[in-house]
């Protein structure tokens, strides 16, 4: 399948404060939602999880996804975006929270580090992108 595009009009909901929920599918098929911080590659999404959460065991064995994004200034514009996991790798993700934690919490480093922590980021390609503009 081919990759969908996040309209630009649109791309500053992964670049601000809006909070992400993100579908996973769990091994007996049922679907798990979580909310998390978002961000972006250029056109992939990214989402920087702990190895020991749910939603990593979900992704990595199952990379079928979807994220749904609201502005929070506008409940009626958001993204509503299905895709595929095409990667992850623990490389880089300390830096990673610390850029989150000062777009989402104002910040320069992420507060809940822990001795031993594990995360990865995880890399996800749209494959499909519904969205409203919340314009009437």
């Amino acid at each position: 399948m081919s990759a969908a595009q996040v309209p630009a009009a649109l791309m500053d909901l992964l670049e601000t404060d809006a909070l992400g929920h993100l579908a996973t599918v769990r091994a007996d098929g049922t679907p798990h939602v979580t909310p998390l911080w978002v961000d972006h590659d250029a056109n992939t999404v990214l989402v920087n999880v702990r190895l020991d959460r749910v939603k990593a065991a979900n992704m990595r064995e199952r990379p079928s996804v979807a994220i749904s994004i609201v502005d929070p200034r506008n409940p009626y514009r958001y993204l509503a975006i299905t895709g595929r996991v095409v990667s992850w790798s623990e490389d880089g993700w300390q830096e990673h929270m610390n850029s989150l934690s000062r777009r989402y919490m104002k910040v320069d480093r992420y507060p809940w580090f822990f001795e031993g922590e594990r995360r990865a980021i995880f890399r996800i390609e749209p494959t499909h992108v519904y969205y409203e503009t919340g314009e009437t």
